[in-house]
């Protein structure tokens, strides 16, 4: 979902003055300078308020909402989308600006919890809280060649509400150590491997999280209806271990739906099941520390032994 900006977030990876958001991680929150801006261009008309917006957000955070590196058809779509949620910004706006009052105390004690088991972050770019224009609460993406955490405070208020959101932040804080250790592919696998992993970290970390923080609910909730017949999820994710098909990822880990039986977003728990399953033979860290070549096998074979499925 965050596709739209990785071509152009590298620019602001510089940007002066974050604060200290972990004892090894530093934030940059960009909500105030969106705020800013919506209230700059709240009186113009709609057809000049998308590119007025863009040009104040080009001033304080350059790379942000843009649109020129669309071909026209998708930059349309994207003032479009812009617009809407301008509109929509007056109903989101205290929400948004509680995230962001309460951020780097929630996201310091989260990332201090997570360093005394995974060790210090050190070497990683700041971590950015911005408005996503709906697209993405966290999640972390290659940008200039490093992996950087991204937080989108307007879906936090959508998707995790009165949440306690430690169990997110360190969901997303593996994705960012991990990525060190075990390189993103194109096949199931790989996704099965690295969100079920993630989902197992948080899990560990925070015994009494409910299923909405370890993100099993969205957008509806997955444990149970795996549970009712875990041989169907279990193999199908089997068969599809190999596949690069859009749509099988968007089933695994997106909003599709595989079948009737099978919720949206399977692959989360199924993942999580194999990554507990081997979590009984070795440490976090020893799990976090596997790299592709190891995890291939492992992972199926810990698949397999969960559910008969057809070789």
């Amino acid at each position: 979902m965050l596709s739209r900006l990785l071509a152009v977030l590298a620019a602001i990876l510089a940007m002066g003055s974050p604060a200290r958001a972990a004892p090894g991680l530093a934030l940059v929150d960009l909500t105030p300078q969106f705020s800013a801006a919506w209230d700059a261009t709240a009186a113009l008309p709609d057809a000049e308020r998308p590119a007025a917006f863009r040009a104040r957000m080009a001033q304080a955070a350059p790379g942000f909402y843009p649109r020129e590196t669309l071909e026209p058809t998708a930059a349309a779509r994207y003032d479009e989308r812009l617009l809407r949620r301008l509109k929509t910004y007056p109903e989101d706006r205290a929400g948004i600006a509680a995230v962001s009052r309460n951020f780097d105390a929630m996201f310091r004690a989260a990332g201090s919890g997570f360093e005394a088991r995974f060790g210090r972050m050190v070497g990683y770019p700041p971590v950015y809280l911005l408005h996503s224009l709906g697209e993405f609460d966290g999640g972390t993406r290659e940008m200039a060649g490093r992996a950087t955490l991204l937080f989108g405070a307007d879906m936090i208020v959508r998707y995790h509400g009165n949440d306690d959101l430690q169990p997110f932040f360190h969901h997303e804080l593996f994705h960012l150590l991990h990525q060190r250790t075990f390189k993103e592919c194109a096949q199931v696998w790989c996704s099965l491997w690295t969100e079920g992993l993630a989902v197992y970290v948080a899990a560990t970390l925070n015994p009494k999280a409910t299923d909405s923080e370890l993100l099993l609910v969205q957008p509806e909730p997955i444990r149970a209806a795996v549970d009712r017949d875990r041989k169907a999820a279990v193999c199908a994710a089997v068969a599809r271990l190999d596949s690069t098909d859009a749509a099988d990822q968007e089933a695994l880990f997106s909003f599709r739906r595989l079948s009737p039986e099978l919720p949206p977003r399977f692959g989360y728990y199924v993942g999580y099941l194999a990554a507990a399953d081997l979590g009984k033979r070795r440490s976090l860290n020893d799990l976090a520390a596997l790299d592709n070549a190891a995890v291939r096998p492992l992972l199926e074979r810990s698949l397999r032994s969960l559910a008969d499925c057809p070789a």
